[in-house]
């Protein structure tokens, strides 16, 4: 009789793990802590449309992985959150800013503008003010997936 009681726990823990309540959604509280410390600086803006798809451009600056390698930032098309669906925003596309790791920064600060639809202009200026010059850079990011980047001072 024990048997019997043991394999009909198992088999309805079993049932109901089956039938698991979804889990709750992340508080903004939730969100921010699960940022890695890794991640120094991250600017959003703009707007972008293609192909049917639309949304906002971001740029993440994470730190550098180790004492041998500079910082890195990576360029995301993210599409704009579904408020009638309770979509929320989502990376489209995204790639590395392969510029930025070349010049093996140990930190930046980046800046935005945008003014344009289908532009998004990020400036990445070292930390240190004695580089300015010869480690900025202007990112300008157009259709998903596609930047260009121009070293050297940036705009007053």
């Amino acid at each position: 009789m024990m048997n019997g009681i043991r394999i009909g726990v198992v088999m309805a823990a079993m049932v109901l793990a089956g039938f698991a309540l979804p889990a709750q959604a992340a508080t903004p509280a939730d969100l921010a802590a699960g940022v890695a410390p890794q991640i120094v600086q991250v600017v959003s803006g703009g707007n972008w449309e293609d192909a049917g798809k639309k949304g906002y451009y971001r740029a993440v600056l994470v730190a550098p992985p180790d004492a041998n390698s500079g910082a890195q930032i990576f360029l995301q098309w993210m599409t704009s959150a579904d408020q009638s669906s309770g979509g929320a925003p989502a990376i489209a596309v995204g790639t590395a800013v392969t510029e930025v790791a070349d010049l093996k920064l140990l930190d930046a600060v980046l800046s935005m503008e945008f003014e344009k639809p289908n532009e998004f202009i990020l400036y990445v200026e070292p930390a240190d003010p004695s580089k300015a010059a010869l480690q900025s850079l202007t990112v300008t990011a157009t259709a998903p997936g596609k930047y260009t980047a121009v070293k050297g001072p940036l705009p007053e």
